[in-house]
C-alpha cells in the first residue's frame, strides 16, 4: 500500500505538471517581463547623485515581487492576486512634495510642491497592470509618463505596489535632470477599501540612464487617492 501510493503521486505529478506549467503560462510571461525591468532598472539611475534612494525602492521592489511570487505558489497566505476581489478602473490624484532627497549638488535645493493625475486600468497580467500618467510642479516642471504597476496584497486591504514606468520630462523652473527622456521606479503602500477605493503614500525616483548630459535624479512623495471610474460615471 505504501508504495503504491508513492507511485501514484508520483504519476500525478508527472501528469499534472505539463497543464501547471500551460496554465501559468501568462504568468510566467508577467514574471519575466518584471524581472527584465528590475533587472535593468539599475541601468537608470547609474552615477545618479541619488543612488542610496534608488537603491532603496529597486531592493524593496525586489523583495516584493518575490513575495508576490512566492504568495502565489503557496496560495494559503492571501498575497496571491487570485483570491482577491475584482479590481476596478481607477484615477488616481496626489499631492506631495519634489525633490525630497538632499544631495550635495548644490544645483537645486528647492522642495516644490508635486502634484500627479494618473490613470490605472483594472487589466491585470498575473499581478501586474498598466499605469499612464502626468505629473507637475508649481514650478512648471511637468513628466507624461507609462509603464506597469504590480499590486502585492497582504490580506483584503493591504496593498505595496512597486512601479516602474519611462516618460518625457519638461523641466521648467525646476531641476535640470540631464534630459527629456527619464525613468520612474517607485512603491506606494495602499489601502483598500471594499469598493476599490485606494488611499496610500507613494515614493518614487526619476532619473535616466545617462542618457543625458547630466544625471542627478529626483525623488518624490506623494499622497495618492484612487478614485474608482465609476465614481465619476454613476454608476
Amino acid at each position: 500500500m505504501v508504495v503504491g501510493s508513492v507511485r501514484s503521486f508520483s504519476f500525478l505529478r508527472f501528469v499534472t505538471f505539463p497543464s501547471v506549467v500551460l496554465a501559468g503560462t501568462p504568468r510566467i510571461l508577467a514574471v519575466a517581463i518584471l524581472a527584465l525591468g528590475l533587472a535593468a532598472a539599475p541601468l537608470a539611475s547609474r552615477d545618479a547623485k541619488a543612488d542610496p534612494a534608488f537603491n532603496i525602492v529597486w531592493m524593496s521592489a525586489a523583495g516584493l515581487l518575490a513575495a508576490g511570487i512566492v504568495g502565489d505558489l503557496l496560495r494559503g497566505n492571501e498575497i496571491s492576486a487570485d483570491t482577491m476581489p475584482d479590481e476596478v478602473d481607477t484615477l488616481t490624484f496626489g499631492m506631495g512634495a519634489y525633490n525630497v532627497w538632499k544631495d550635495n549638488e548644490g544645483d537645486f535645493d528647492q522642495m516644490p510642491a508635486l502634484f500627479r493625475f494618473e490613470y490605472r486600468p483594472a487589466y491585470y497580467l498575473w499581478i501586474a497592470h498598466p499605469i499612464a500618467g502626468i505629473e507637475a510642479t508649481h514650478l512648471g516642471s511637468t513628466y507624461v509618463y507609462g509603464g506597469f504597476m504590480a499590486d502585492v496584497r497582504f490580506g483584503e486591504h493591504i496593498i505595496l505596489s512597486p512601479s516602474a514606468a519611462v516618460g518625457w520630462y519638461n523641466q521648467g523652473g525646476a531641476r535640470d535632470l540631464g534630459g527629456p527622456l527619464e525613468f520612474r521606479t517607485g512603491i506606494e503602500a495602499a489601502y483598500r477599501f471594499e469598493d476599490g477605493l485606494r488611499v496610500g503614500m507613494a515614493f518614487h525616483h526619476i532619473s535616466n540612464a545617462e542618457l543625458g548630459d547630466i544625471n542627478p535624479g529626483i525623488e518624490e512623495v506623494t499622497l495618492n487617492v484612487s478614485l474608482p471610474i465609476q465614481y465619476f460615471l454613476g454608476k
